[in-house]
């Protein structure tokens, strides 16, 4: 258990800081932009890892409508993200480190030789933001039947990060767990001492292990923490040499816009699809997480995996023909330039890959959806307020949960 939970805060750390912008990346795809525009997208990244404080709006969304075996129409959820954030000096120079981080064997390094740069970093960070997580009434209510409890279509969680210390208020979340009125109102994590106890111990030095490891099984002490690993693996894989899959994106500059009053530059980056999947890196890459164990024991034998990898390159252009997938960074065009906005967008309509599965047999006719039928993810991040004091204070009210207590669980 103890090992879980340490686990559980280093995942929930990393996950953390995907959503700081001093994280951004200080070498942007620029493709075949021009030198003008390629330079003023580098120097917008690069500004970013030297921003103090902000604010930030997001929204993420997720759609899964019309699918076989999906139970209901749609599963729609959407989850907004607003607040402040700001960052000392300690934070500001891991940022700089961390920004260094371009592949795999980067930041197993990092994990493993300077664990350091991430506590200096979460200790070094504040935020005071309130999560709204929005579920479609469908997916409510089939969600409230499986798990014999009221799930309701709203849900906010104020969240801060103040020295170190994350605080949480499950006030909305506590009637969904068991024994949850104990509870309600703001619970502290010694995020920071957490981390520290987990550089000291190895943890880190054992997570950059496994990245680099071709059986993460053999650090895994069950089954179901094997799997994770080898999905851990496979992700890293996928991210091992970005550079790699750049030749099948594009990259243009669009019309210029405003955003909160400011005059920016927007850059769209298109990924072509058809390409990709018959390209010798997409297969490298799916062999490489059949390999890791991240598709699971009953993933196809090499053999198989091959056959099916090769009738996917001929077939891809009737299966994928309704998948988009983009994003967009829009630049402040007044110096100095900033990230204003960034957004990802993935959607895949998918009723031409079931008509042909219908016709083929390998789905039921009955199984047949009548509508839309989709997978879509949109992701949208605006940021302000660049270098402006924002007050960030820990609640008066929190019960802090010590590091010792959370680490000493068995």
């Amino acid at each position: 258990m103890r090992s879980k939970l340490i686990s559980l805060f280093l995942v929930m750390a990393l996950l953390l800081a995907s959503f700081g912008t001093a994280l951004a990346q200080a070498e942007p795809f620029c493709g075949d932009l021009s030198a003008e525009d390629c330079e003023l997208l580098t120097v917008a990244a690069q500004n970013m890892l030297s921003v103090t404080s902000y604010q930030a709006s997001a929204e993420y969304r997720g759609v899964l409508a019309g699918l076989p075996g999906l139970g209901i129409e749609e599963a729609a959820v959407t989850v907004t993200v607003d607040g402040a954030f700001s960052y000392g000096e300690s934070a500001i120079a891991a940022a700089a480190v961390l920004a260094g981080v371009q592949t795999q064997e980067d930041l197993a390094a990092l994990m493993s030789e300077s664990p350091e740069v991430l506590v200096d970093f979460y200790n070094g960070w504040s935020f005071d933001i309130v999560m709204v997580v929005d579920i479609s009434e469908e997916l409510a209510e089939a969600l409230s039947a499986e798990i014999g409890i009221p799930v309701p279509t709203l849900l906010s969680v104020p969240v801060k990060l103040v020295d170190g210390i994350l605080y949480v208020n499950l006030t909305d979340v506590a009637p969904l767990l068991e024994g949850g009125e104990a509870l309600a109102g703001w619970l502290g994590f010694e995020l920071g001492p957490v981390l520290e106890a987990a550089a000291e111990q190895g943890l880190f030095e054992a997570a950059a292990m496994q990245m680099t490891m071709d059986d993460p099984s053999m650090l895994a002490d069950s089954p179901e923490n094997a799997a994770l690993a080898g999905a851990l693996i496979g992700v890293q894989a996928a991210l091992a040499d970005p550079a790699a899959f750049e030749k099948y994106m594009e990259v243009s500059r669009a019309a210029d816009d405003v955003i909160n009053g400011m005059d920016v530059a927007v850059f769209t980056t298109k990924m072509d699809i058809l390409s990709l999947i018959s390209s010798p890196e997409f297969i490298d890459l799916v062999s490489g997480l059949a390999e890791s164990g991240a598709l699971g024991e009953d993933a196809l034998s090499a053999a198989d995996l091959e056959q099916a990898l090769t009738m996917l390159s001929f077939m891809g252009p009737m299966l994928f023909q309704g998948l988009v997938s983009e994003s967009t960074t829009a630049v402040s065009l007044d110096e100095p330039n900033y990230i204003v906005a960034q957004t990802t967008f993935f959607s895949w309509d998918l009723s031409g890959l079931l008509q042909m599965a219908a016709m083929t047999g390998a789905l039921p006719a009955d199984q047949m959806p009548s509508g839309t039928s989709l997978i879509e993810f949109e992701t949208s991040v605006v940021n302000s307020a660049f270098n402006e004091p924002q007050t960030i204070n820990a609640p008066a009210d929190a019960l802090i949960i010590p590091a010792e207590s959370m680490m000493a669980t068995q």
